[in-house]
């Protein structure tokens, strides 16, 4: 199937799984959410529904009712969580970040090669061949954002958080001597969220790209690169 972006033809590279039911899904919204958060079933429910609908029709071809009925519960279940569709649209992609590239990005400990390791992990994650449905939501929530003014700000202030929380970590590593002082912390922390969303224009474009060990290694390789002169050297 298709990834229909904007409720248009088709013509990305990504496809779906053949699954009859949503348990990727679920299971994702569940590792990021938990299952301590009350009401924690309802609303992975309904994640985990939009996340497939959203896929499979777009933003523009989606409709909340649709989405309720995937979920299994009235509109009025959504619009208790969720002011509006954009909302839900840009929940549904912090949670596919969050469960698949932030919470080795963001770990609280730096890990032995610290920012290194953590930039290597986040664009392996990221082009891994598993994560083409949950790249196509990225995708579409980008495309979303030019048309919608509403989805625009939602994904402007997602994108700047996620880039300020990465500029604090390279300014944290730069403290530890993981990465010169003379860089500037958000310059590398723009680097470090713009190459996974190239990596995802790319394939959807239809240009091959390579596998998810090949950039993990070219990721980590960057990292170094980024390290104080003495450290590279030593």
């Amino acid at each position: 199937m298709g990834i229909r972006l904007l409720g248009g033809t088709p013509w990305c590279s990504f496809t779906l799984a053949a699954d009859d039911d949503n348990s990727y899904y679920v299971d994702m919204v569940q590792a990021t959410i938990g299952e301590n958060q009350a009401p924690a079933t309802t609303r992975e429910r309904i994640l985990a529904a939009a996340a497939e609908v959203f896929a499979e029709r777009g933003y523009e071809g989606a409709a909340v009712s649709d989405i309720a009925r995937r979920a299994g519960f009235t509109t009025g279940a959504i619009y208790g969580r969720f002011r509006d569709k954009a909302e839900l649209l840009l929940e549904v992609v912090r949670v596919v970040l969050e469960s698949q590239q932030e919470a080795a990005v963001l770990a609280a400990s730096a890990g032995a090669d610290g920012v290194s390791s953590r930039f290597a992990e986040l664009v392996g994650e990221f082009v891994d061949a598993n994560r083409e449905a949950s790249r196509a939501l990225v995708l579409e929530a980008h495309v979303a954002a030019r048309r919608d003014e509403t989805v625009g700000a939602l994904l402007r202030e997602f994108q700047s958080e996620r880039l300020a929380a990465l500029r604090d970590l390279v300014a944290d590593a730069q403290t530890k001597g993981e990465v010169a002082e003379g860089l500037d912390p958000t310059t590398v922390a723009t680097l470090f969220l713009a190459i996974p969303l190239g990596i995802v224009l790319l394939d959807a474009a239809g240009v091959e790209v390579p596998g998810a060990d090949t950039w993990a290694e070219v990721a980590r390789q960057t990292a170094i690169s980024l390290r104080p002169q003495d450290v590279k050297e030593a």
